[in-house]
């Protein structure tokens, strides 16, 4: 047996001696481990600085080496790394939307091989357009995805502070502004809430890579933006559990390494008043940097109330403050306070149908009557603190750190029947507070592979109080048609109804998320990303018959919304998984064809039916395609294309129930969208 073992032994050192026969006293081989050998080699690094002639840096460019599948992005401080290069003279070529490309023969050396490369505008050259969708600066040209920017040129345009008229310029974007004074935005002809307001929205806003709480949504004026980035479609994977429809992201300009400021002021017409302002300072020169705005806006409302005061006013008051703090090459601290406040007269609501004291009937009348005069308004703040941390292996490889705490606080008071009896009456009361923690690293290998995979946990708490008076007997009138203005009995105002439903929400949220893209061959790129989200949420409510009169009628009686309960509590917990696929070809520079196949979700919904019973109402999926080109000719001309196709399970939306005379919210409806958009950007003039 010993004798066997010792054989094998002897035998299996042996046979690699036969295996490969020698020539000329050299192993003739017949493969090659290729990459073991590449390994091997001492490594090729071409590093470069992308600026303007200026020295500012320019973030997003695409730098590339002729020939090979080495295609990469500079970032925000406009710097890019090429590795894995062969020595010798290679063509390095950038790009950047709005500046000339520049092309550069370069002997490459073993080790490092540093280089500034300075970009000249054009003639008569487009904006620029750099996007943080996909978690790095890139071109939006590069992005396979619809995408629009809100750049400096038009945010400092006069109104530009002014984030309605701008979204309207917004293919395929529509907003609705609600009774807070806020903003909720569509995209893609969806709607966000239904007008139903426990429904998630289906729009994710973010603000400097962190998500803005979904009850108050926006403010409807904005100050001291480098830009607002829009994009259409789903986009769960990038941005989160509530991007089924696109994401809205907000960036705000950061301190700078040079002195420097503004200060601008206007007026108009209904005493409008306008004033923006705001300084950076370097207190130690490439160390510490602080930047400091604000904005005063205010404008009387344009629609006379008979019962006192105007409406459609509109003012806001806010400030941010900003400092960035670079300790190190590879570390990097950016800490953010922002605060405003909407104090805003009530909303007109005008029906066409019954004329009011003086016959107006439309808002060109500029009067309406509605009761309760200069008690009607809306108020709202947004308080922020955040502080996003760096730490840099070189230049495209990092780790990212973002911190978040936001409070919320809105209340309103408005006129629901839109004339000047009270019949119906609200009041709206709410207060947010919003807790958000992302670690993720940003990677690219061998200048072929790039993108991101992290790891987030959001926890948000909502209270929220409802008000209503009503008066069943008037809104008999207001609906029979047999409206009068003459004066009316005091047993028929006699009739009033008061109730008010109270409520908390909790959300827990951990989630994780991959997306990457590879370039397969020098035109063909290839993108994959996928995010699973684990939700705790739990929904409180309580409901109360406050006084007055029964409601005659619905399934709610005695109340109008929900019938009087004590405090119920309904819970869910759920993991679900998003996904996207794409493919890119690359047709040439400045001409790209893609298409993408997606799954989107919105989270599912914790509500209480009329009669206050707890009911959890399902998730709502989509899939989806979607396929378009974007093209660039002559650095003038920028031609963007998107078709989409999707269908759409478990649609959130409202239902009236006919027996019980009431609407709730029901998850159940299945539905097809369509659509495609295009957009022309042309440089006239410079």
């Amino acid at each position: 047996m010993q004798k066997r073992l010792i054989f094998i032994l002897l035998l299996i050192v042996a046979l690699p001696a036969f295996s490969q026969p020698k020539k000329r006293s050299k192993v003739k081989r017949k493969y090659r481990d290729v990459e073991f050998a590449a390994q091997k080699l001492p490594q090729v690094v071409f590093r470069g600085l992308v600026r303007d002639v200026a020295g500012n840096p320019i973030p997003g460019a695409g730098a590339e080496v002729e020939g090979l599948k080495k295609l990469v992005h500079s970032n925000e401080s406009g710097q890019f790394m090429l590795s894995d290069l062969p020595t010798g003279i290679q063509r390095v070529r950038v790009s950047s939307l709005g500046f000339q490309t520049k092309t550069i023969d370069y002997m490459l050396h073993v080790g490092n091989n540093d280089h500034y490369i300075t970009l000249e505008r054009g003639q008569v050259p487009l904006d620029k357009a750099v996007s943080l969708v996909q978690k790095r600066e890139q071109q939006i040209s590069d992005i396979p995805a619809a995408i629009d920017l809100i750049v400096p040129s038009l945010i400092e345009n006069p109104g530009g502070t002014n984030f309605q008229s701008r979204l309207s310029t917004i293919p395929g974007a529509d907003f609705e502004k609600t009774v807070t004074g806020s903003l909720a935005i569509y995209l893609h002809g969806t709607n966000g809430q239904s007008g139903f307001p426990e429904l998630s929205p289906s729009v994710a806003v973010f603000s400097d890579q962190a998500p803005v709480s979904r009850l108050n949504g926006l403010p409807s004026r904005y100050f001291d933006l480098e830009r607002i980035e829009i994009v259409k479609g789903p986009q769960n994977v990038l941005f989160g559990r509530n991007a089924l429809n696109g994401a809205v992201h907000l960036i705000g300009k950061k301190p700078e390494n040079k002195f420097g400021g503004f200060v601008s002021g206007g007026g108009g017409s209904f005493w409008s008043k306008n004033l923006e302002a705001a300084v950076n300072l370097p207190v130690v020169e490439d160390m510490l940097l602080v930047r400091a705005a604000g904005i005063y806006h205010d404008r009387n409302g344009y629609v006379k109330n008979s019962a006192g005061g105007t409406l459609n006013g509109d003012n806001l008051l806010g400030g941010r403050f900003s400092v960035r703090f670079m300790p190190a090459w590879n570390h990097k601290i950016d800490l953010q306070f922002n605060y405003l406040k909407s104090d805003e007269p009530g909303m007109a609501f005008i029906k066409p149908d019954i004329p009011g004291e003086n016959g107006e009937n439309t808002l060109f009348d500029y009067r309406a009557s509605l009761n309760r005069g200069t008690e009607l308004g809306s108020e709202v703040s947004w308080m922020d603190a955040s502080i996003t941390y760096q730490l840099f292996r070189d230049e495209h490889n990092h780790w990212t750190s973002v911190t978040s705490f936001r409070k919320n606080n809105a209340a309103s008071r408005w006129d629901a029947d839109g004339t000047f009896l009270p019949a119906l009456d609200l009041d709206n009361a709410a207060e947010n507070r919003l807790f958000f923690q992302e670690l993720r690293y940003n990677f690219v290998r061998r200048s072929l592979s790039n993108g991101s995979i992290g790891v987030n946990f959001l926890l948000e708490k909502e209270n929220s109080t409802l008000s209503l008076a009503s008066n069943e007997q008037l809104i008999s009138y207001i609906k029979s048609g047999s409206y009068s203005f003459l004066p009316i009995l005091d047993d028929v105002y006699g009739a009033e109804h008061n109730e008010d439903v109270s409520g908390t929400r909790r959300t827990q949220s951990a989630q994780a998320f991959m997306h990457a893209t590879h370039q397969w061959s020098r035109r063909l790129f290839l993108t994959l990303g996928a995010r699973t989200v684990l939700d705790w949420l739990s929904y409180s409510q309580e409901s109360i018959f406050s006084g007055g009169e029964a409601v005659g009628e619905g399934g709610a009686v005695p109340n109008f919304f929900y019938a009087p309960a004590s405090l119920k509590e309904v819970t869910k917990s759920s993991l679900s998984f998003t996904g996207q696929a794409g493919i890119t070809y690359r047709l040439k520079e400045n001409f790209n064809f893609y298409l993408n196949a997606v799954r989107g979700r919105r989270p599912q919904v914790l509500q209480f039916t009329w009669n206050s019973a707890p009911i959890v109402t399902g998730a709502e999926r989509v899939y989806g395609a979607e396929y378009g080109w974007k093209t660039i000719v002559k650095k003038r001309i920028f031609w963007d294309v998107n078709s989409f196709y999707r269908k759409h399970f478990n649609v959130q939306t409202l239902q009236l129930d006919r027996a019980q005379n009431a609407t709730q919210l029901a998850a159940n409806g299945k539905a097809t969208s369509f659509g495609g958009e295009t957009s022309l950007k042309v440089a006239i003039i410079r």
